[in-house]
């Protein structure tokens, strides 16, 4: 019998230098694509058109010691340090972790920061050459086990549509986003062309903390936006400041649970242990402003994020402790590989002492059914071995 799935991380992120993926930028735009430079102290910056010279710090921490600024890619003897080798040196690494399979988020240098390039082409074509580069060079080594998180550019939603499509025809479960569909803050009619085709194609939505505006505005006058979408800033009052609330709020208020009611959202690396307040509150503040707004819904919001949203623990051994009071069955777990909060390479010493206040079938459920099922993993299939070094 073969290897089969024992702990399934829903966070890790591809760290890699720009070349792995330059190469996939037409030719002609090549040269305004991110590149290194060598910092006279030590460790790498990223020049990205846009933007100040970037450093690498906590993103490539690996097994540590965290560094604030002038990290590297690279150990001492040249070689690719932890969580910036390639695919076969990615299965090794979960192997020393515990981890059998790992949900990747792209690295933020290679998807955030190249938001500042205006040249909505170039920009675009940087999105894809990432894209290209995790589904053709990174995931399609084990499939099983890299599980890659596309991610879309902020341009709009024909171009938000067209990478989605990409994504799904190289052969990627997944995609990740930082502002809605249509490439701003809040949400817009058009972004349903995209939620529809995400169901249609059965490709997982997992927008990491959240995506849009990150925090809630102060509540309008009720009656000044008819859209719902006003509402929102009200429902998020008292708990807003966690990203994923406002977010949530919108789609809540916005109907998108309500057309799309087998939509499901992953919000990964929140953690859980504010949960139960931020429930409570939300569904209290329907309660409290609904009838200002001439506001009524389908549902409680602690129903839809019941039905909706998932979310992945990063050391949180807090949340778990509070799991009679949180729907349980919408938690992942995540190692954040090789990010500064992680876990690696303790996971497993994580696992055993934080979800020891847990039975077995609830731990079996974080750590393996639901990653499983919202990704779309078989459970009972040998996984691919991970090759020598």
């Amino acid at each position: 019998m073969g290897r089969k799935y024992q702990v399934i991380s829903g966070d890790g992120h591809v760290e890699t230098p720009p070349e792995t993926f330059v190469k996939y930028v037409p030719k002609q735009w090549v040269d305004r694509a991110p590149r290194l430079i060598k910092l006279p102290k030590g460790g790498e910056g990223w020049l990205i058109e846009g933007m100040p010279l970037l450093q690498n710090g906590q993103n490539i921490t690996g097994g540590g010691p965290v560094q604030m600024g002038g990290a590297s890619y690279y150990n001492d003897d040249g070689s690719p340090a932890e969580g910036a080798g390639d695919a076969n040196q990615r299965l090794r690494e979960q192997d020393l972790d515990g981890v059998d399979a790992e949900i990747l988020f792209p690295p933020v240098f290679a998807s955030r920061f190249i938001e500042a390039i205006s040249d909505r082409d170039v920009y675009c074509s940087m999105v894809r050459a990432y894209n290209s580069f995790l589904a053709y060079d990174y995931c399609s080594v084990a499939p099983d086990r890299l599980i890659g998180n596309a991610t879309l550019p902020v341009t709009g939603i024909d171009d938000a549509l067209a990478e989605l499509e990409f994504a799904h025809e190289a052969g990627l479960r997944s995609i990740c986003f930082y502002q809605f569909p249509n490439g701003g803050g809040t949400p817009k009619p058009e972004d349903d062309r995209f939620w529809e085709r995400c169901l249609e194609l059965g490709m997982a939505i997992s927008p990491h903390f959240g995506f849009g505006q990150a925090q809630a505005p102060y509540p309008g006058k009720p009656g000044t936006d008819t859209s719902g979408v006003g509402f929102a800033s009200a429902l998020a009052q008292r708990v807003g400041n966690h990203h994923p609330v406002y977010c949530i709020a919108q789609l809540i208020t916005s109907g998108v649970f309500d057309r799309f009611p087998d939509i499901k959202f992953y919000f990964a690396e929140s953690n859980i242990a504010w949960l139960p307040w931020a429930m409570f509150t939300l569904d209290d503040n329907l309660k409290l402003f609904g009838p200002s707004y001439g506001i009524t819904m389908k549902m409680k919001p602690s129903e839809y994020i019941e039905k909706h949203c998932y979310f992945g623990i990063v050391r949180d051994p807090i949340g778990l402790a509070y799991h009679e009071m949180i729907p349980m069955d919408n938690v992942m777990f995540g190692s954040d590989f090789p990010h500064s909060v992680g876990s690696y390479p303790k996971s497993q010493e994580f696992i055993d002492e934080a979800f020891a206040v847990l039975g077995p079938e609830i731990k079996r459920k974080i750590l393996l059914e639901t990653p499983a099922a919202y990704y779309g993993l078989d459970l009972d299939a040998d996984i691919t071995e991970t090759p020598a070094a």
